[in-house]
């Protein structure tokens, strides 16, 4: 697309219907997954979390294959839409299967089936997801355009998880008097898991459909096609690493996933145990948290052009950070309210404002690897997107992975993973718990530190893109 014309709205609107895969797979993963097999089907915190990680390194080779895969593939259908279109029935039947095994599976039975339906659904969305991610990316080439393009791909996210929620705790899990804690009992995960894996195809399929007509627009598809070499993955990483900007956002982005994952993991359990909502507030304060993700989505760009997008990162984390463990932290000093609906209305409202926080980070750093794509090409002459959101999805990943693998270590640890009514846990092991979730933070303060090095602004972005133009006449020429 050109550089400096806006992408038409229809295709924006299409191509951010693709993020409700990822969106329907993190919010099971990251809310219901845990909790499921170690409360309601009695595996261990420790081999859930296990089989969560062994998964995690799968994906160290196949995002990178696929991205690499992706970037060099040519075909009269684009080299994203192939991918995207491969995904369509494996995500969803292994995303189903993950959440439906077999009742009479138990102990290391149990534990192998985790295992195996998580590297396959991780795999399956991994073919939809990296091509899908650096096609966002080559529909401009825009400072601003970009951080628009992310911006609608996340609202799109954060609307598919709103009505996730809310048809989850308005239908499925649904407390009653024989049945006051449904998220730790097996029968509810069936219609979930069937109306998400249905949600995924749907959506899929629609946005492939919706964004045919840019294939033959897209940057990079005048390319010549190269053969597909296991080599090749590990020659473009080791380019992509080079680039200091790509070093310290990675890194950056690795370690926030990372706190994200371990805090995702434990939300259920944060919620069901340390403030002890019923399924009603569970459902009220999740989503007020997506409510305030959603009315923070148009604020990215404004920021970006204010602060730009770096610094946007900084604040976004820092603001994310204290508005999600401040909480805990006045709990364990008895300086939250005692009147459950006075507590309730606090924990949405500081959920919203972290969830406003958050996106303005999560979006400005989707934005900056674009940019990073474009002083690739310049570097190397190239266009890499592939190899780069290869990566960033693996960060991503680490949300369920390495993050739920510490998280069902630390519930067998504090023995939060022992117990399924929440007014029968100790008061000990709750201060355990709460001391745990608080101290994770520090990862959020690393992650901000090693963000510093990233040197992409508004101005830097305009050279590149004035070099590329002077590149694209001579060749010309």
């Amino acid at each position: 697309m050109e550089a400096g014309k806006p992408v038409p709205w229809g295709i924006r609107f299409f191509f951010g219907l693709g993020q409700a895969a990822e969106s329907i797979k993190n919010w099971g993963f990251s809310t219901l997954l845990l909790i499921y097999y170690v409360n309601a089907l009695g595996l261990s915190g420790s081999l859930a979390g296990t089989a969560l990680a062994i998964a995690l390194v799968f994906d160290a080779f196949s995002d990178p294959a696929v991205g690499s895969w992706s970037d060099n593939f040519r075909s009269k259908y684009g080299r994203r839409h192939p991918f995207m279109l491969a995904a369509i029935i494996p995500l969803p039947v292994f995303f189903f299967l993950l959440f439906w095994p077999p009742a009479s599976l138990s102990g290391v039975f149990l534990f192998l089936w985790l295992t195996v339906f998580t590297i396959l659904t991780r795999t399956a969305l991994t073919f939809f997801h990296v091509p899908y991610l650096a096609l966002g990316a080559e529909l401009t080439s825009n400072y601003h355009e970009r951080t628009t393009i992310v911006m609608i791909r996340t609202g799109m996210g954060y609307l598919s998880s709103l009505a996730v929620v809310v048809i989850a705790f308005s239908f499925f899990f649904v407390s009653s008097e024989s049945v006051p804690v449904p998220q730790v009992t097996r029968p509810p995960y069936f219609n979930f898991a069937l109306i998400s894996s249905i949600a995924m195809a749907l959506m899929m399929l629609t946005s492939i459909w919706g964004t045919r007509g840019t294939i033959r627009h897209l940057s990079g598809t005048g390319e010549e096609q190269k053969p597909f070499h296991y080599s090749q993955i590990w020659i473009d990483l080791v380019e992509a690493l080079r680039n200091n900007s790509f070093r310290a956002l990675i890194t950056g982005v690795f370690l926030l996933y990372v706190y994200l994952g371990i805090h995702g993991a434990l939300a259920t359990h944060l919620k069901t145990f340390f403030w002890m909502l019923d399924t009603n507030g569970i459902k009220i304060w999740q989503i007020s948290s997506i409510v305030g993700g959603i009315i923070g989505v148009p604020f990215v760009p404004l920021l970006n052009r204010h602060l730009d997008k770096k610094v946007t990162v900084i604040w976004g984390v820092s603001l994310a950070a204290a508005f999600g463990t401040g909480p805990v932290l006045l709990q364990l000093v008895h300086l939250m309210p005692t009147d459950p609906t006075d507590l309730l209305v606090l924990l949405s409202a500081l959920a919203a404002l972290g969830s406003f926080a958050g996106v303005q980070a999560l979006i400005s750093a989707g934005s900056m690897l674009g940019d990073i794509a474009d002083e690739h090409e310049l570097r190397h002459g190239k266009r890499q997107e592939g190899i780069y959101f290869s990566t960033f999805s693996l960060a991503a990943k680490c949300t369920s992975g390495l993050g739920t693998l510490l998280a069902g270590v630390v519930l067998d640890l504090i023995s939060l993973s022992q117990y399924n009514e929440p007014g029968e846990v100790p008061q000990s092991v709750l201060t355990n718990f709460g001391l745990v979730y608080a101290f994770v933070a520090l990862i959020a303060i690393v992650a901000l530190w090693v963000f510093r090095p990233y040197h992409l602004d508004k101005k830097r972005h305009d050279e590149i893109m004035i070099e590329l133009k002077k590149t694209v006449w001579l060749s010309e020429d």
